[in-house]
């Protein structure tokens, strides 16, 4: 049988095989997942902007940002586009860190429960959730000026100037950078500052599972998000996540400052919900503060972060096992590996072993199927080609990324919701040695008491939240851990502040709150006789033969509450 026949027969094969196998394993292999656009600016509009996620660490005058970069869009739309001071260096990170990182600096939410609630009806059921190398010289284009222009991972990159706003937005429109119909405006504040753009593309050969994160190294006096680029692209609240590392606390010197009124969070429904919540009521405290404020989720020197990241030679480990493998079970564990991605995987076995016409990906998982589709020499060259291309995109741009960590730096965590018309500033931070720690973990303490049937309860809060020992709500009825917080009429914020790079906060807001009372106390029929019994107006005998008889009766009617309460049965 010649090659051809052996193919085709093949291909008849795979595509007999049931539907079930192939929904089962495209659901294995993976589909790859695009993401909104998270790079400042992008060609894709509309842009379902979810958030920034950056980490900046300052060395001096030298700024080091690695940006997570989300994209929504076909790979030949995709382009990025952002601001900088001078040239930078450009190298390609990885987003394996990202997601380890926040994870590892998530404020925490703990709350310690005393005492117990009167018993709830069976019936009940509480409500769920809550609330580089230049490889071309540079040159000048119709008032343009390409600085540098080189390949970086899966990108072609351009680093390009002018002092022409208008020739500029004209020159990423005619190279296939699409800044929409408000590119020119968007554009000219950093022009006119005198900054060039990093303009990336994805190359030719390059899919959307191959769009990593950039490492972009610099020189300036302080980290800058240049937000103003994401209004065109981004979505009502978007969150914005910074990490920012240094010598000393970090902290945003012309935005506000903003702590938020735990008071109003969902302590009740477990850590993540309370997490949930806390996100929610930053968005409100930064609505309330004008639209432009930083909550502080973490500031210190605490390193076991570090712990909980990827370690990269833990994948050139998997690696090694991988490549000592032979070739049937090497492809069968690369697509249910989950130390590397399977949309990653996916192109890198595209672009290295391309499947003939009308065979599906998912052959893929499946040593002995390849072997019906491809030689052994074409399989194992492939192997060996996958190796190195795991070891080039995922292993050494996550060392680059973690090198960023490396020594005794303080780490902030800076955290804020914007909304498109908000992003009119661009957020700088500074370091202010004068300031205190803030940890990960805020806590609270809830007291539960059971009193003539309904449930009595406080809640005070504890370290973390800026008011350690305050009782901030007491309540009457149902635990709020059935029935979720209450609904108060207090802001969103405790304090705002402006901060500096030294001394103490200047206050915007500084709100006082009263304790929030909750439902109404029970009454106590026993408490007011005995208040009528001692006021003077009933002689002794009343005394000492009636009022014992209505504080006898007043109990048994309590204890009889009491119990039918208990039972969920109705009371006499």
């Amino acid at each position: 049988m010649n090659k051809n026949d052996k193919m085709n027969k093949s291909k008849q094969r795979l595509r007999a095989l049931p539907a079930v196998i192939v929904g089962f394993m495209v659901l294995v292999i993976g589909l790859p997942t695009v993401y909104a656009c998270g790079g400042f600016f992008c060609q894709f509009v509309p842009i379902n902007q979810a958030g920034e996620q950056i980490v900046f660490r300052q060395d001096g005058n030298t700024v080091t940002a690695v940006v997570l970069i989300q994209y929504q869009g076909d790979a030949e739309d995709f382009s990025w586009v952002v601001p900088v001071p001078g040239i930078p260096e450009v190298e390609v990170g990885s987003d394996l860190a990202f997601t380890s990182l926040e994870q590892a600096t998530r404020p925490q939410f703990n709350l310690t429960v005393n005492g117990n609630a009167c018993e709830q009806p069976l019936s009940f059921f509480p409500p769920f959730g809550a609330a580089p190398e230049s490889d071309t010289a540079a040159g000048a284009d119709d008032g343009v000026e390409i600085l540098e222009r080189f390949a970086v991972g899966p990108f072609d990159v351009e680093v390009v100037s002018s002092s022409d706003a208008q020739a500029l937005a004209q020159w990423l429109e005619d190279n296939n950078y699409n800044l929409s119909d408000r590119g020119q405006e968007l554009i000219e504040p950093y022009v006119d500052e005198g900054m060039n753009f990093v303009a990336v593309k994805l190359q030719k050969n390059q899919g959307t599972g191959d769009i990593q994160p950039l490492i972009l190294k610099y020189q300036s006096e302080k980290p800058m998000i240049p937000i103003r680029l994401t209004a065109v692209a981004a979505t009502r609240d978007m969150g914005v996540i910074a990490w920012i590392l240094g010598p000393s606390r970090a902290v945003p010197d012309n935005f506000l400052a903003v702590e938020v009124n735990y008071t109003l969070l969902n302590w009740y429904f477990g850590s993540s919900g309370a997490f949930a919540s806390y996100q929610g009521l930053v968005t409100n405290a930064m609505d309330e503060a004008g639209g432009q404020g930083f909550a502080t989720d973490y500031a210190g020197r605490d390193r076991s972060f570090i712990d909980q990241l990827p370690v990269a030679d833990d994948l050139e480990a998997e690696l090694v096992r991988l490549s000592a493998l032979a070739t049937e079970p090497f492809y069968n564990e690369l697509s249910f590996n989950f130390q590397f991605s399977s949309i990653k995987v996916l192109e890198i076995l595209r672009r290295q072993l391309p499947l003939p016409e009308g065979i599906q990906e998912f052959v893929y998982s499946d040593g002995a199927l390849l072997r019906e589709v491809f030689s052994a020499e074409e399989i194992a060259t492939a192997k060996d080609a996958i190796v190195a291309e795991l070891r080039r995109t995922v292993v050494e741009p996550l060392e680059r990324t973690l090198d960023v960590f490396d020594g005794d730096l303080y780490m902030t965590r800076l955290f804020t919701t914007l909304s498109p018309e908000e992003m009119t500033l661009d957020p700088t931070f500074v370091f202010n040695p004068d300031l205190p720690d803030q940890s990960l973990e805020r806590k609270a303490t809830l007291d539960l008491a059971c009193n003539l049937g309904t449930t009595e309860w406080s809640l005070t809060l504890g370290a973390g939240t800026g008011r350690e020992g305050e009782t901030v709500i007491r309540g009457f009825g149902d635990s709020p851990i059935f029935t979720g917080p209450p609904t108060l009429d207090q802001p969103f914020i405790a304090t705002s502040a402006r901060l500096r790079s030294t001394g103490s906060p200047e206050f915007v807001d500084v709100n006082e709150f009263e304790i929030a009372t909750v439902g109404e106390a029970p009454q106590n029929p026993i408490a007011e006789i005995l208040l009528l019994c001692g006021n003077g107006t009933m002689t002794a005998a009343i005394m000492s033969m009636g009022c014992i008889g209505l504080i006898s009766r007043s109990r048994r009617r309590l204890q009889t509450k009491q119990r039918s309460v208990n039972s969920g049965t109705p009371g006499s």
